[in-house]
């Protein structure tokens, strides 16, 4: 069977058609607009080569420019293609490119209204593809430095083998020893269809590589980000575990402190439950004495003895009220929150320091709003406003020939309550107002550091914020604010 060059051109445009089409349907699950622009390129190619391969079929205008556009667009739109697998192509090389094309086809379009000669349009042809396609090489270097598997050499590959076969093509022309004709069959044409053959595979096979080796490479980056994922959701709920440890252990700490704080000051406390349930005692004591003594006696006074009998009742139950205030102030409960009348406890440990405030002839004054109630944990709430009360009462000591005042406010806003402490003593020393929360940190030579930092934590710890104003030699003025509303929090 004789062949000519026609046939072998068809040959090369249903190699074209079979390839891109493989590609089109192979990839069809993974089909996107790169793989879909290297097919319908591949297809406008065997399109171009068809008509090429028509002189005689078609007119001579649609064979000599028609075959020749579709050929070089299909061309440019494959390299565009496979450069963007690995890279945005940039705005430079979309219009470096498009203009070789563009003034290639101006060349030719010019040739065939001047009625150039045939071996004239093949040099232009194929020296235009000789250079065109060395791109396949350089875009197989792209893919190189991109490490996708070995494919790169495959692409490498197919652009050496382009450009050495249209270039001996091309060199054959020039000396003159090339196949004149369009359709002539030749050593020159031999190599030209093996080239062809060869490389149009090459590529299209290191085009399948560069995309199944990206399939890949994205199915291991969607596992390496699931797997990041869950790592990451571990450490979460790791961290979440050890955040709700330690505000455990944050809570443990601050009762441990409230207590180790009421301890400190117990001296001071025991003056005052013994002054106080000294009263009652001595009137106990006084009452049972002068009840043995009517008893001695014949004639009873019953009257009298239902009077005493009830004078050592309430005496008896106001030593117990004494003694349960005192039990409440040092209970160590679990941190519960309830509803509490706030004002009731305040009473409640302004009657636990009472003594000390008179001792230390300390004016007291109380405004309170009504109601006047919140949701806490009584406990930690009574510490916080003895140390309140008891920094008041230490600084009062340090005057001097001066009315000493105290005075307590309670007012309720929109959703919360604020409860200031006021007294008129020498203030706090700016040194030391830096460091008035810190911990270990007291202006007292037998202080802890511990009152105030407690306050704080313990006021944050219910939603709130304690703050505080002072000018020196002008006394000082704490400020605590609390949610009148229940708050819950977060453990």
């Amino acid at each position: 069977m004789n062949f000519d060059l026609r046939t072998i051109i068809w040959m090369d445009a249903v190699l074209y058609l079979m390839l891109h089409g493989a590609i089109w349907f192979g990839l069809s699950s993974h089909r996107n607009r790169t793989v879909a622009l290297w097919s319908v390129s591949g297809m406008l190619s065997a399109v171009g080569l068809a008509f090429i391969g028509s002189r005689g079929w078609f007119p001579e205008v649609v064979v000599s420019l028609v075959g020749q556009f579709l050929m070089a667009t299909g061309n440019f739109g494959r390299q565009i293609s496979l450069r963007s697998l690995v890279e945005k192509p940039s705005r430079h090389y979309a219009i470096g490119m498009g203009l070789f094309n563009a003034v290639y086809l101006a060349l030719i379009i010019v040739m065939f209204i001047e009625h150039a000669s045939d071996q004239a349009m093949m040099l232009v042809f194929y020296g235009f593809y000789t250079v065109n396609c060395f791109d396949y090489f350089l875009i197989g270097r792209r893919i190189k430095v991109a490490r996708l598997a070995t494919s790169y050499k495959v692409v490498m590959a197919s652009g050496l083998v382009f450009s050495i076969s249209l270039g001996i093509k091309t060199v054959a022309l020039l000396f003159g020893v090339a196949s004149p004709g369009l359709y002539d069959m030749g050593w020159d044409q031999a190599i030209v269809f093996v080239g062809q053959f060869v490389a149009i595979s090459l590529v299209n096979v290191g085009f399948i590589q560069v995309v199944v080796e990206q399939i890949h490479q994205g199915k291991r980056d969607a596992e390496q980000k699931w797997a990041r994922e869950q790592e990451r959701r571990r450490l979460q709920d790791k961290h979440q575990e050890d955040l709700t440890t330690l505000l455990n252990e944050r809570e443990e700490i601050i009762r441990q402190l409230t207590l180790s704080n009421k301890s400190a000051g117990m001296g001071a406390l025991v003056a005052s439950v013994a002054h106080e349930l000294n009263q009652p005692l001595t009137a106990t004591l006084l009452h049972a004495e002068l009840m043995g003594s009517h008893l001695k006696q014949a004639d009873l006074d019953k009257a009298m003895l239902q009077d005493i009998s009830k004078f050592i009742v309430q005496d008896t139950q106001r030593a117990g009220d004494i003694i349960r205030k005192l039990r409440n102030l040092f209970r160590m409960g679990k941190g519960e929150f309830q509803r509490t009348d706030f004002k009731q406890l305040i009473v409640d440990v302004l009657g636990m320091t009472q003594a000390q405030l008179q001792n230390q002839q300390i004016e007291v004054k109380t405004r309170f709003a009504t109601p006047f109630d919140l949701t806490g944990d009584v406990t930690q709430l009574q510490q916080v406003v003895l140390n309140l009360i008891n920094n008041a009462i230490d600084a009062l000591t340090m005057l001097e020939d001066h009315p000493r005042q105290l005075t307590i406010e309670g007012e309720k806003g929109d959703g919360y309550l604020l409860l200031t402490v006021t007294d008129n003593g020498p203030g706090i020393s700016l040194e030391n107002q830096e460091n008035i929360f810190s911990l270990f940190k007291t202006s007292k030579s037998e202080g802890m550091g511990v009152g105030l930092w407690l306050s704080q934590s313990i006021v944050e710890s219910h939603g709130g914020h304690l703050s505080f104003s002072s000018v020196p030699g002008q006394g000082c003025t704490f400020s605590l604010k609390l949610p009148s509303v229940d708050y819950e929090i977060v453990r």
